[in-house]
């Protein structure tokens, strides 16, 4: 075992200047279909001495590295040296965030989880925000009290992989938890002023069920209005269980196209909501859909609006283009170099049919996930 701070394998592509600190390792569900991240790895809660030795620890080297006591990193041992160099690229960002991990803190009672928040907020008492993710079902068994006190101890935001708001399509994911579970704590964390972020998977309830999932996911953010909703498309990953059920015939995923107009009617379906929509990831096919939800939604879809006008050879080639990182919007299209344009016509020629163009697409895909 490590002797210095624990860092866990993941956190929210918005945390990625956040100090990580591991409070719990891997997940305590660790069910749910479309994923492998913590499928061999058993759960477990880090003692809270231990998590405080970390704190203490990044709060000795934070001094360290603010007096002028680490000179050099030389002859100290490889891991320290990682951490002193972490650590610095954390200060030297302006120490706003800390994020906790891994994939859900908030499964800790609720004396433990305050406890650490206090303790953290003393050690690092310059941190702006500390963040965690959290599961609903964890999330409900918190009182409204106990959820205001996470607050004042220093809770900021909580990031939420709901995935959807179908009561179908989260037993076909095998999520865990119902879309009234959702709204409970969904609810719950706002009322305490705990900013929310909460995840939709376009795409994920397979054809059968794509109707389902943007007009109960559009519902369930109505009822809610999180602070943010953070789209991540649904990508087919080889060795999980909804990869089997696309591969038997069991499930019939939806195409690129279909995921896209599936986020389409869920944004046009949000009733009252006033947060702000993020498409910040790669797999998405729009990175310029972003925007309050209430003030900017025609300006999103007109992304969308502006993708369907194109002819069938210039989606695609925009499709690979976005895949590829060269583009994040259909007006980007036009900027491509004789290069890229080459390079994208040449995969195009080699895929003669439109399975064989969604199975390129989804090996592009796989590299990000």
């Amino acid at each position: 075992m490590t002797n210095e701070f624990e860092i866990g394998p993941i956190r929210p592509p918005s945390e990625a200047g956040s100090l990580l600190l591991r409070i719990t390792r891997n997940c305590p569900w660790n069910k749910c279909k479309f994923c492998t991240l913590y499928r061999k790895h058993k759960f477990s809660t880090r003692p809270i001495e231990d998590i405080k030795t970390d704190i203490d620890r990044v709060a000795l080297y934070r001094e360290n590295i603010l007096s002028g006591a680490v000179k050099s990193l030389s002859g100290l041992t490889e891991e320290t040296a990682e951490r002193y160099l972490y650590l610095m690229r954390w200060i030297s960002g302006g120490e706003e965030s800390v994020f906790l991990q891994d994939g859900n803190t908030t499964v800790l009672s609720f004396d433990k989880l305050r406890e650490i928040l206090v303790y953290l907020r003393e050690k690092l008492p310059n941190i702006k925000r500390v963040t965690s993710y959290g599961r609903a079902d964890s999330l409900i068994k918190f009182s409204a009290e106990q959820m205001t006190e996470l607050k004042k101890a220093g809770l900021d935001r909580i990031h939420c992989g709901f995935e959807t708001g179908s009561d179908k399509v989260l037993a076909h994911i095998n999520k865990g938890c119902t879309k009234a579970q959702e709204i409970e704590a969904g609810q719950k964390v706002k009322a305490a002023g705990i900013e929310l972020s909460v995840y939709y998977m376009p795409g994920v309830g397979g054809k059968d069920l794509s109707d389902d999932n943007a007009v109960e996911t559009a519902d369930m953010i109505s009822k809610v209005n999180p602070d943010f909703v953070r789209i991540r498309t649904f990508v087919d990953q080889v060795k999980t269980q909804l990869h089997e059920e696309i591969e038997s015939g069991r499930m019939i995923e939806c195409t690129d196209i279909e995921k896209m107009l599936e986020l389409k009617k869920m944004i046009t379906n949000i009733s009252g909501a006033d947060g702000h929509l993020y498409s910040d990831h790669i797999i998405n096919l729009f990175e310029s859909v972003n925007g309050n939800i209430k003030t900017d939604r025609a300006k999103m879809l007109s992304v969308f609006d502006e993708f369907e006008n194109l002819d069938t050879a210039d989606q695609r080639r925009y499709q690979i283009a976005r895949r590829m990182g060269m583009v994040g919007a259909p007006s980007h299209l036009s900027l491509l170099n004789a290069e890229q344009k080459d390079t994208i016509d040449s995969y195009l020629s080699q895929l003669s049919s439109e399975e064989d163009f969604e199975a390129f697409l989804t090996r592009l895909l796989r590299r990000y996930v």
